[in-house]
């Protein structure tokens, strides 16, 4: 899968610009503040039809009344034309110029596998960054887990208003909380099967991935940590009444699980640097490639931004190579490429961004 060409419209500090994309690694080069991270904020966007980091409104240009992102998107040869629109009034999203009303039916058009600065959050960050972070993954190559997590919010809401109820009441008859908390229990336990699965299935990848990327022989995975471990889910949630009714909230479920990324059989959150943290993610991106690979039999894009800080010039050419090897479309912002091999350069594209504005430039070395 690749974007063939992209055009933002008022979209952050972009007034009107068109690219057309290489196959390949394109590097987007240019100062702090002139606008990297706003061109993969658009195309995340448009994958995903909504930010990683603000709300709609703050994407659209000052004193604009809309932003627009629209992007020829090439499949296995079959091409697809992407038109996502955000106003004052709400977003439309348009696939072949038919609108797209469910976000389950939208979000698989554009698959992405993405490392932006809040991703640096992920390892020591609080356990809501790691679920969102995995349920997105989840979400655009599964559309069954995204309906079961929309169900599942949608009765914890449920539960949370009754359980605030019954504590404000002198009697309370359980029966209707008895069966918001077995549908409850039923949601749950996909929810954690799927997760489960995901880390299984990145667990048999993410060693060699690391190993590859920093050539050190050090021991990584990741452990899904379940907030339920019995075995009967709904018995659990039940014994848990009392409690849910003082705090007048559900306390237990898949809104309080979370992951932990284990390096040299320690939590990695304890003891690694900024650039083993680093590391790790990228070889996480690399797998998740992979296995979107796998299931839908397409290549993901990688959004990487300011991904080469804190890597040493090595293991920015080990990444590259990696990135080579997966034949994927890969989008990179950096501030400079003087550490980058000519090789890289003289095989991808190289795009230069001022002030908002982003011009295709030659490679010269």
């Amino acid at each position: 899968m690749i974007i063939d060409k992209i055009t933002l419209t008022n979209f952050r500090n972009y007034q009107k610009q068109t690219l057309a994309l290489g196959s390949g690694i394109n590097f987007i080069i240019g100062a702090n503040g002139e606008g990297k991270t706003n061109f993969l904020e658009a195309i995340y966007v448009l994958a995903m039809a909504k930010s990683y980091k603000v709300e709609d409104q703050d994407l659209i240009r000052f004193n604009e009344e809309f932003a627009k992102i629209q992007a020829s998107i090439v499949n296995n040869k079959l091409k697809t034309e992407l038109t996502l629109i955000i106003s004052e009034i709400g977003k439309r999203a348009l696939a072949n110029d038919k609108e797209v009303k469910r976000l389950s039916e939208y979000i698989g058009h554009l698959y992405i596998v993405s490392f932006l600065p809040e991703d640096m959050n992920l390892i020591k960050g609080s356990p809501k960054d790691r679920r969102y972070y995995f349920d997105v993954f989840l979400g655009q190559i599964d559309k069954e887990y995204l309906r079961d997590l929309a169900d599942y919010k949608r009765l914890v809401r449920q539960r949370n208003e009754l359980l605030k109820k019954m504590s404000d009441a002198e009697n309370n008859d359980e029966t209707l909380l008895d069966v918001i908390t077995e549908q409850l229990a039923k949601n749950i336990d996909i929810i954690s099967k799927r997760r489960s699965a995901l880390i299984a299935d990145i667990n048999r990848q993410i060693q060699e991935a690391y190993h590859q990327l920093t050539q050190l022989e050090k021991n990584f995975k990741l452990e899904y940590l379940p907030s339920i471990t019995e075995s009967d889910t709904s018995k659990y949630l039940k014994s848990r009444y009392r409690q849910d009714l003082v705090s007048g909230a559900t306390n237990y479920g898949s809104h309080r699980d979370d992951y932990e990324f284990i390096l040299d059989s320690m939590p990695a959150r304890l003891h690694t640097s900024q650039g083993e943290q680093r590391a790790m993610i990228i070889a996480l991106n690399i797998v998740l490639s992979n296995i979107v690979n796998k299931t839908k039999h397409s290549r993901p894009v990688f959004l990487l931004d300011d991904v080469f800080s804190e890597l040493d010039q090595k293991r920015q050419n080990r990444l590259l190579e990696c990135l080579l090897g997966t034949n994927a479309q890969t989008i990179i912002t950096t501030t400079g490429f003087q550490d980058i091999a000519d090789r890289y350069l003289k095989n991808g594209k190289i795009f230069r961004v001022r002030k908002g504005y982003i011009k295709e430039e030659s490679f010269n070395g």
